[in-house]
């Protein structure tokens, strides 16, 4: 029997994260992935990676970030998700969010990099 598992890391350990996530998902990923490169380039963010998911059409970019607090997390993903909006219509969350329990703001490990 072939069975498949998804993981499922917690993105936040004492209010901090070392990660920003967007997860994407939709028929314009091409476009998403190419607009997160040079959105990212412009803000002067190198250090992050993209990823496929199960399927095609969801995409999961990681950015890596010095242990900084929900609440600043929080601030940096809604001006990448701003920024993002004025070319894309919305179809990506972000994590983790201030919104959420802690508990919820997990994120699935992706199947390959972009």
């Amino acid at each position: 029997m072939n069975r498949q598992y998804i993981i499922a890391v917690p993105l936040l350990k004492d209010n901090r994260t070392n990660y920003l996530v967007l997860e994407y998902k939709g028929e314009e990923y091409q476009r998403f992935t190419h607009l997160v490169k040079h959105l990212f380039n412009t803000m002067k963010i190198s250090d992050y990676h993209i990823y496929q998911g199960r399927d095609e059409e969801k995409i999961r970019v990681f950015v890596e970030v010095d242990s900084i607090s929900l609440e600043i997390a929080d601030a940096k993903l809604q001006e990448i998700s701003d920024n993002l909006k004025q070319k894309l219509t919305k179809k990506w969350k972000c994590l983790p969010l201030l919104s959420l329990p802690e508990d919820y703001n997990i994120v699935t490990l992706p199947y390959k990099e972009i």
